[in-house]
């Protein structure tokens, strides 16, 4: 007894001597062969920025792998007051690697040292940083401003696009950087100005119609530079500014040789509606020089949105040869066309059927009897398109019924 006594003490005490050595290694691991404390000495401490730069990588690593306290707040401090331009970039560039869920520990550092930092190489790190936490691009919209006036234009482009995805996340939170985007529209470096490009329509600027104005001037100064003239067409769609300038320079560009710049042209001019309307000619145009079937879908749709219902009722029977499998063998665009006219529906078309005037009912008897041949299209979607659209002109609408007096 006595001695199971004695040897429960000296375990006991054991565990006594053991738990502080256990609790020392929890507060201070290893990592590389190194004590955590060891790594925050060298970052803080050594005289070479090689190995300061290196204690910032491993203290990165050691937040990983054991959440360590002091591991992200000393690659904070080397980011706002390491000597080294190298050892800051790489402080950044640790950051940037952490997950969203570690994002409230080192977003105020991340965007005060934007405000702070002197070499531009370090802020394009700090901006790569941001932008992989879409979070700290809204909140640090300013300092993100005042970065577009850096003298290195990759670090201009990289602003530009933060500020971008700041008014992607949170709409409207970069529309005080209009008027510092707006020169960059005419900068010499390429990467800045395709930046600037793709910010300023997402921004929603004030002053949209100028700028929209701007880029449709920009879409036919950019020579051959295809990818240019893709994201100026974007960005004029999303601006949806809809003047005469913005029009004519799209319209032109359903001519492009880039086959891109012809779709997103087609594509943004079906959403201008009636305000497309000077561009009607050039989208039928394409019906017969465009080789791409989808880019002749697209402008089948815009033709009719910019006519508007009567404007397509007026030019309906222009579109009756495009109908036919001789003319249009793609049964995608005979599908739309068929679509178009029965969108005109009884109120526009059908009723004509009835006409005392003899050309007024000959006209609509000859796109009925079109309609009537694509009952027979060799294209299922086409046979049923044309069914749907001539019940849709044929149906008469119902008279509308009188409300029923109440009695008093």
């Amino acid at each position: 007894m006595v001695v199971i006594v004695l040897r429960a003490g000296f375990a006991v005490l054991c565990l006594g001597l053991f738990l502080p050595l256990v609790q020392a290694a929890e507060d201070d691991p290893e990592y590389d062969g190194m004590k955590v404390s060891k790594w925050v000495d060298t970052v803080q401490n050594a005289s070479s920025a090689r190995q300061r730069a290196l204690a910032v990588e491993a203290l990165g690593k050691i937040w990983v792998l054991h959440k360590h306290k002091d591991a992200i707040p000393n690659i904070c401090r080397s980011l706002r007051v390491d000597p080294s331009a190298a050892v800051r970039a790489q402080a950044a560039v640790v950051l940037a690697g952490l997950r969203a869920e570690d994002l409230p520990l080192f977003s105020k550092d991340l965007i005060g040292a934007l405000e702070n930092e002197k070499e531009s190489r370090v802020r394009r790190q700090i901006i790569n940083a941001m932008t992989k936490f879409p979070e700290t691009c809204v909140w640090g919209v300013e300092p993100l401003i005042a970065t577009l006036q850096d003298d290195d234009s990759a670090v201009k482009a990289a602003a530009a696009e933060a500020l971008a995805l700041a008014a992607i996340t949170v709409k409207g939170s970069a529309k005080s950087a209009a008027s510092e985007l707006a020169p960059l529209l005419k900068e010499k470096d390429k990467a800045v100005r395709m930046a600037a490009i793709y910010a300023i329509a997402r921004i929603e600027p004030e002053g949209a119609s100028t700028i929209a104005e701007t880029l449709a001037t920009m879409l036919h100064s950019e020579g051959t530079e295809a990818d240019m003239k893709r994201e100026i067409v974007t960005s004029i769609g999303l601006l949806a500014q809809k003047s005469g300038i913005v029009v004519n320079a799209l319209a032109k560009a359903l001519r492009d040789p880039d086959d891109e710049v012809r779709r997103r042209a087609a594509r943004v001019l079906g959403t201008f509606g009636p305000a497309a309307s000077s561009a009607a000619d050039d989208l039928f145009k394409v019906l017969t020089d465009e080789k791409l079937t989808d880019i002749r879908v697209d402008a089948v749709r815009a033709f009719g949105s910019a006519l508007g219902p009567a404007g397509l009722k007026a030019r309906v029977r222009t579109l009756l040869p495009h109908l036919t499998p001789e003319v249009q063998p793609a049964w995608e665009v005979r599908l739309a066309v068929v679509d178009e006219i029965g969108s005109l529906g009884w109120e526009l078309l059908g009723s004509d059927l009835t006409s005392p005037q003899p050309e007024t009912k000959a006209a609509a008897l000859e796109v009925m009897a079109a309609l009537r041949k694509r009952l027979a299209d060799p294209q299922i979607q086409v046979r049923g398109a044309a069914a749907a659209a001539i019940r849709k002109i044929e149906k008469k609408p119902e008279p509308k019924k009188e409300p029923e007096k109440k009695e008093p």
